[in-house]
């Protein structure tokens, strides 16, 4: 039925029961294609001075993600019919601070037909100033999405 499975990967539990619900879908001949959104934690505060040097910082954040794609490769390779491929989706210092563009951007480069991810259950005023990716997501998708939801807000 789905034959690129875009799987957005942040290294989370929710994210990798979002990896799991991707292996049930998947078929013979199927493709995950994992990407991990690297992104500039700093991007919307308005400091003149930042007390960190943001290349330590970002390479940090992406070996951080080369070791969540690499235990998703692993993952997925133990399963045997189903191929994997990974990426890297790097917002560097000077991009916007725009994950779900990333990875709808990301599955139109890898040719998705079906995105799932997992949600962080933010709710009430958290969720209301930090907003919620998978609900930028499903907004502006012309994919189908399926989100994993937390178990902690069960």
């Amino acid at each position: 039925m789905y034959q690129n499975i875009l799987v957005a990967l942040d290294g989370s539990p929710t994210s990798h029961q979002a990896l799991q619900e991707a292996l049930k879908i998947a078929n013979t001949g199927s493709k995950i294609i994992a990407i991990s959104v690297v992104e500039n934690p700093l991007i919307g505060y308005s400091a003149p001075v930042m007390p960190y040097d943001f290349a330590i910082m970002h390479d940090a954040f992406v070996q951080q993600s080369k070791n969540i794609l690499e235990q998703a490769q692993h993952e997925v390779k133990s399963h045997g019919h189903i191929q994997i491929e990974t990426h890297i989706v790097d917002l560097n210092p000077h991009a916007s601070y725009d994950i779900p563009l990333a990875i709808l951007d990301a599955a139109h480069k890898y040719h998705a037909d079906l995105i799932v991810m997992g949600t962080h259950g933010r709710q009430g005023i958290k969720r209301f100033f930090i907003g919620s990716i998978a609900e930028q997501l499903i907004r502006q998708s012309h994919l189908p999405v399926l989100l994993i939801r937390n178990q902690s807000s069960h």
